[in-house]
């Protein structure tokens, strides 16, 4: 048996040591390409879909009002008796704050007639005035609790004074103070 080059070699007349030739156009080129190029299209355009979300819209916000804090009786406190130009007595009062923050209270001021209850007798003329104080001030008042006012119980010091102008009827009576307070939110 005779051997024959393989057909390649005597197709194209080419020795026996060289590769054989390599096919420049076929198949795969074109659809390597077209699917690299599809699948590049695709991305782009989700990527595109990401950037080009948009719209327009406003917020609103509203501010709270604040409550007036509510203070319960301050009374010149047992310990510390009022007397007809005595010495300044003890003024106990306690504060609620209905506001959902704590306050801390700057100032304390009379606020209309001193009004006597439980004395000897009649007591229409009190003589009482009370000082603007600074003993015990500031002081703060916790914030509400759900349904539960905040609640703080203050002593101001040497606060309350009697003049000799007090009716007779006054000895042992307890006094009623009407007060502003002032105060800031913290």
């Amino acid at each position: 048996m005779k051997h024959r080059p393989p057909a390649h070699r005597a197709r194209h007349g080419r020795g026996r040591h060289r590769a054989p030739p390599v096919r420049r156009h076929g198949r795969r080129g074109p659809i390597v390409l077209t699917l690299v190029g599809t699948f590049a299209g695709l991305s782009t355009g989700v990527a595109a879909a990401y950037w080009m979300a948009g719209g327009t819209g406003s917020g609103t916000v509203s501010a709270g009002t604040a409550a007036a804090l509510v203070t319960v009786p301050a009374t010149a406190s047992t310990t510390s008796l009022l007397y007809p130009n005595g010495a300044a007595a003890d003024v106990t009062m306690t504060v609620r704050n209905p506001n959902t923050y704590a306050i801390s209270v700057t100032g304390v001021a009379a606020n209309g007639a001193v009004t006597a209850a439980g004395g000897i007798g009649s007591c229409t003329t009190t003589g009482v005035a009370i000082a603007t104080p600074t003993a015990g001030l500031p002081f703060t008042v916790p914030a509400k609790v759900g349904g539960t006012n905040g609640s703080a119980t203050v002593v101001l010091t040497a606060a309350a004074t009697m003049a000799n102008t007090s009716d007779n009827g006054c000895q042992g009576a307890t006094f009623t103070i009407p007060l502003t307070l002032s105060g800031t939110s913290i």
